[in-house]
């Protein structure tokens, strides 16, 4: 969900009225960079949204998530800003914080950039405190979509997070991709996806939301835009 919100933002730049948006999402598994953040169960989201005539916007989404065996709720704000380039394309910048409920020593913010076309967006992501470890990463992601008729596209996602030590060791990078179809009715959204990550990364020390194993999975979201 945050990868389709973070697409769609940079492609509505330049409108000239301030927007506000928002969705209420059910998914049969929250995947985060590959990784489960309701352990494997549903989750139900809602996000909002403002942009303003400027370039200016901010964010908000809550979600159910578990961590350590114990449901909690995640809430998730950003704000940035993006500009559309004479080129067609689009950049942003901007910054992320996350906290939970019920583990808020896993709190964490993040700073990004981004680019995007009409179809394919990329970004940047750094933390200095991933997950609330004291463990810096990069977080690398291009996502887009191609249209398969009226109302159905094909949805595509590869990201690489890699950790930043401190110590200047050479730690292996994680992977994730997702794949996908979504189709819009009217305000309903519906996505079928498989999503998938690499289970390499550093073991001794490092956040489990680095190093935990993954499974491949296919996920389903239904969504109502409002």
């Amino acid at each position: 969900m945050r990868a389709a919100v973070a697409l769609a933002l940079l492609l509505s730049v330049g409108g000239a009225a301030a927007q506000s948006s928002g969705s209420v999402a059910l998914l049969s598994d929250y995947r985060f960079r590959g990784l489960s953040l309701s352990d494997g169960r549903p989750s139900v989201q809602l996000g909002l949204n403002y942009d303003s005539p400027q370039g200016w916007y901010a964010g908000a989404q809550v979600a159910g998530a578990n961590l350590r065996e114990r449901d909690m709720t995640q809430l998730m704000a950003y704000g940035g800003l993006a500009r559309r380039l004479a080129s067609g394309w689009s950049w942003e910048a901007g910054a992320s914080a996350s906290r939970f409920s019920g583990a808020r020593d896993s709190d964490y913010g993040e700073w990004y950039a981004g680019l995007a076309s009409e179809r394919v967006g990329l970004r940047l992501y750094f933390a200095p405190h991933y997950f609330g470890r004291d463990m810096r990463t990069a977080y690398v992601e291009a996502n887009g979509f191609y249209p398969l008729g009226d109302t159905v596209k094909l949805v595509a996602h590869a990201g690489v997070l890699r950790y930043l030590p401190r110590d200047g060791a050479n730690l292996p990078s994680r992977g994730d991709a997702r794949l996908g179809l979504a189709a819009a009715l009217g305000d309903w959204n519906v996505q079928l996806a498989w999503v998938a990550a690499s289970s390499r990364g550093p073991s001794a020390g490092a956040s489990p939301y680095y190093t935990a194993p993954s499974r491949q999975v296919l996920v389903l979201s239904v969504a109502y835009a409002f």
